[in-house]
């Protein structure tokens, strides 16, 4: 194997070393850090695809070791995350917080879906699962760094079970939610991810780390409004 052909695999295993210590810092109720290592996690995400087509490298066990990093970082972790958070806060009566599992699992099933859908090129067929990681990091952060703190609504024990109901539930939709595999800049291809980067920076500025989980919840109001006015215009 030539050496530029395994820098992508390289990558994603900074994304499965970082969900492993998340997990690690999760158990030792240090919910800062883990959501600290699940965010580098997404930037390996993100660069390790980039590579791979960038180098030429792309490889069906690259996808599969992806996937299976993806399952650590984006599944376990969060999963991991939102239990020990539901345990330290006494939100759900006793054992109640093992619905947690229900992330993982539906993680699980959520990559094996994406695996075996080719249609999933330019968007993704229900919620990815950095997309649910990120908004679980939003609820357990334990420090608000904006400007408004939310953290009565993430210690509401129903929006803690509607949460761990409805993500799993978004994954494996048929929703199909926008992506930002761009392949072309014209400003009508890219209006979608613009107003939600623009947005999504408005609200990490208000809620800092917490305004996570409000971008998620615009992110799914933008796709379901962008399948409905494109299904208008066909």
């Amino acid at each position: 194997m030539k050496v530029h052909k395994a820098i992508p695999s390289l990558i994603t295993s900074g994304n499965l070393v970082c969900g492993t210590f998340a997990i690690f810092l999760a158990f030792s109720n240090n919910l800062e850090f883990a959501v600290y290592f699940v965010l580098l996690a997404s930037v390996f995400d993100f660069f390790d695809g980039f590579a791979a087509r960038k180098l030429n490298a792309v490889s069906e066990f690259g996808k599969q070791l992806d996937s299976l990093a993806d399952l650590i970082s984006f599944g376990f972790a969060p999963s991991a995350m939102i239990y020990v958070f539901i345990e330290n806060n006494e939100i759900l009566p006793k054992n109640f917080s093992y619905l947690s599992i229900l992330l993982v699992l539906f993680a699980a099933y959520r990559l094996a879906k994406f695996n075996t859908d080719k249609s999933q090129t330019t968007e993704f067929k229900g919620l990815a699962t950095p997309g649910m990681a990120l908004f679980i990091m939003g609820i357990v952060y334990p420090k608000s760094l904006g400007f408004i703190s939310t953290e009565q609504i993430f210690l509401n024990k129903f929006f803690i079970i509607a949460s761990l109901i409805i993500l799993p539930v978004l994954m494996v939709s048929n929703i199909r939610f926008f992506s930002f595999k761009i392949t072309n800049f014209c400003f009508k291809n890219i209006v979608w991810q613009l107003v939600l980067l623009i947005f999504g920076i408005i609200l990490l500025i208000i809620f800092g780390i917490n305004g996570l989980a409000y971008l998620i919840i615009l992110y799914l109001a933008l796709s379901i409004l962008k399948n409905l006015t494109t299904k208008k215009t066909i």
